[in-house]
């Protein structure tokens, strides 16, 4: 039977086209096109590690685009140009250390466009589907526009944003997905219901939401121990999937104290003085250059980033992740579970993007896990597989945001937004009588628009002050559409300047 590691990446970005798409050409150059590529270089070597890859479908809709893929390559080309003139600046000033990173740059950058061009024939989603008919690996999704579900309080949209979801997912994929990431783990008794009319099998759920007691999220985020929930304790444990009593839906606990020792600002392996520091850009370029060197120092204190020694830590890290998940499958055994799992789910864009060396991390861990003898990393459809009779388990409202709940996309800084999607459900509900063709062409754009007001990105940006501006433009932008969508639904008449922006809006958003 299989047991082990079960590594789950979730991998999601709003919806940035035609909006700004730097930030996901960042993920593809950092994040996806290496990943795609290491997983390859892996296959190579006969070396089968087990992934389960969640891809949201809204960016699944803007990795399928022509116009990303085409902007893509000019990214990369314009960030090749910036180390070129970083490399020469450094030289003249005398910056031997920070001169060899920006040659760094220019191999990483011309490999990324290589593999991408060449490898990948500029089609990432193709190579997912591809690896995923050669290698262990099982691709999921998660709701339309990555909405909070638990907050959502709107039946027809809950249902909107899973049938969606899964509908452009198969679309762009070719097959329909088995397992569903719940947005922010964000789960709700009876959610569990609507999932399995759409034909899903499973979710994954943070920890506390099976075992009950403290969140692990508990001393995060800006609201405190104060506003934190103790669940009761259950006495059950992540190390093993469950049934969601009285329902079909399996689901599987995401462990807290794997996730941690990577995910953490603090104590986890990102923070290490040798890994390149994320926040200091170089003036001009925007380009890193500098180490982590200490959390304490401020900015200008930092010094120069060394590839070698940072890969050489990275190494030791992932020797050390095996041995906490050997230690703990053993620790799991004696607690009479005989065939645990360690659940460690994290996004995607950690790897890569967030924590530079993440990548060439998961990498090594990979290549340690496949010398282990007695567990190996394992995908969720196959443990399930071979696990007929599963326990059954009442699961607890929670999310994996800060206090366990809800906070992180529901509070004081926050308030303003749900109430200015009520207005939009509201807004949008009007409409009553038979429709032209305009008039029907509208009314669905306008429900586009209230899906990508329904991102929790806003939200979390909002409530976590990053890129708070830029959320609440976007948010207020979508709902200026949607009213004056809706304005010309209820009026129903369409003359050739309406017909011209309508046209424009949905080439501008055209998330579905």
């Amino acid at each position: 039977m299989d047991y082990g590691l079960m590594l789950v990446l979730h991998s999601h970005l709003p919806y940035l086209k035609h909006h700004g798409e730097v930030w996901l050409f960042e993920a593809m150059a950092e994040t996806y096109v290496p990943l795609v590529m290491t997983w390859s270089r892996l296959l190579a070597e006969d070396i089968h590690a087990c992934v389960t890859i969640s891809l949201s479908p809204t960016l699944i809709q803007q990795l399928a685009s022509e116009y990303i893929r085409t902007g893509f390559v000019q990214y990369l080309k314009e960030c090749e140009k910036k180390a070129r003139w970083d490399e020469r600046h450094y030289l003249a000033v005398g910056e031997q250390e920070l001169a060899r990173v920006a040659q760094d740059y220019q191999r990483f950058y011309q490999e990324v466009r290589r593999s991408y061009q060449v490898d990948l024939g500029g089609d990432l989603l193709g190579a997912f589907k591809h690896l995923r008919d050669r290698v262990p690996l099982e691709i999921i999704t998660t709701a339309a526009t990555h909405s909070y579900l638990p907050l959502l309080k709107d039946q027809s949209g809950l249902e909107r944003q899973i049938a969606m979801g899964k509908a452009s997912f198969a679309r762009h994929l070719g097959f329909e997905p088995r397992g569903f990431w719940l947005p922010e783990c964000g789960y709700y008794p009876g959610i569990e219901e609507i999932l399995t009319q759409h034909g899903f099998k499973y979710v994954f759920v943070d920890g506390h939401a099976i075992e009950g007691g403290l969140p692990a999220q508990a001393f995060s985020g800006p609201y405190g121990l104060s506003e934190v929930e103790v669940f009761s304790e259950t006495g059950l444990s992540t190390y093993s999937p469950y049934i969601v009593k009285g329902h079909e839906l399996k689901v599987f606990g995401r462990n807290a104290m794997i996730s941690r020792q990577v995910w953490s600002k603090d104590n986890g392996y990102p923070g290490d003085p040798h890994y390149r520091e994320y926040h200091k850009k170089a003036p001009q370029s925007g380009l890193k250059y500098w180490r982590v060197t200490d959390r304490g120092l401020d900015q200008s204190s930092k010094l120069p980033y060394d590839r070698g020694r940072a890969l050489q830590i990275a190494g030791q890290h992932a020797g050390h992740f095996v041995k906490l998940v050997d230690d703990m499958l053993k620790e799991a055994e004696k607690m009479g579970y005989p065939d645990p799992l360690v659940v460690a789910c994290y996004d995607t864009e950690l790897f890569g993007h967030w924590w530079w060396e993440g990548v060439d991390w998961l990498e090594e861990v990979a290549r340690q896990v496949v010398e282990k003898d007695n567990w190996h990393m394992v995908l969720p459809g196959r443990v399930l597989s071979q696990r007929s009779l599963l326990s059954s388990a009442n699961l607890f409202e929670s999310s994996w945001g800060a206090g366990g709940k809800h906070l992180g996309w529901s509070n004081n800084e926050t308030s303003w937004m749900w109430e200015t999607l009520a207005k939009a459900r509201e807004e949008l509900s009007r409409g009553e009588g038979p429709l032209s063709k305009w008039g029907e062409r509208a009314q669905q754009q306008a429900i586009k628009e209230l899906m990508l007001m329904e991102s929790s990105d806003w939200f979390f940006m909002v409530t976590n002050n990053y890129t708070r501006d830029y959320a609440i433009k976007r948010f207020l932008e979508h709902y200026a559409k949607l009213i004056r969508l809706t304005s010309l639904v209820k009026l129903n008449r369409f003359d050739a300047r309406d017909q011209s922006w309508v046209m424009k809006i949905e080439q501008e958003d055209k998330v579905f």
